[in-house]
């Protein structure tokens, strides 16, 4: 998918999954309940969320200094609030090059209380520190699926 001028990719074996997992949720959803509890039901409304972010929101401007993250993390991006339930964050990469523009979704987090060890920004710190993703863009290219 491209949108102003940015090649969108999912990371496979994270966001890849995760997405492809909640699109057959919703379509089981679609399947079985009323238009109004399909419209109303939290899944449909996080996958919504999800897909104006990716296809709206970030393509805008992906450096913009909200999306931004510091430290250790600050190739990294993320999207909080937005649509998105507050308890959600979807962390991105974009590289840019004279050849190439991309955003590169990689994972959605489920933070909880700031301080847990299953806060959201921990969890993707280790990733990161565990080299889960890969910092090239040819090796990022290699590791994505593109809608």
């Amino acid at each position: 998918m491209i949108v102003n001028g940015w090649r969108i990719y999912f990371i496979n074996r994270l966001f890849g999954k995760q997405r492809r997992d909640l699109q057959a949720e919703v379509r089981q959803l679609k399947k079985k309940l009323s238009f109004e509890e399909y419209q109303s039901h939290a899944t449909v409304k996080l996958y919504a969320a999800i897909m104006v972010a990716i296809k709206e929101k970030i393509p805008l401007d992906p450096f913009a200094s909200y999306f931004a993250l510091f430290g250790l993390l600050k190739k990294y991006s993320r999207v909080k609030k937005m649509g998105l339930p507050d308890r959600y964050r979807l962390f991105f990469r974009t590289l840019q090059t004279p050849e190439h523009k991309a955003i590169f979704i990689l994972w959605l987090g489920y933070p909880r209380k700031q301080g847990d060890k299953n806060d959201c920004y921990k969890a993707f710190t280790k990733m990161v520190q565990r080299g889960e993703f890969p910092e090239s863009l040819n090796a990022l290219l290699l590791n994505s699926d593109q809608d």
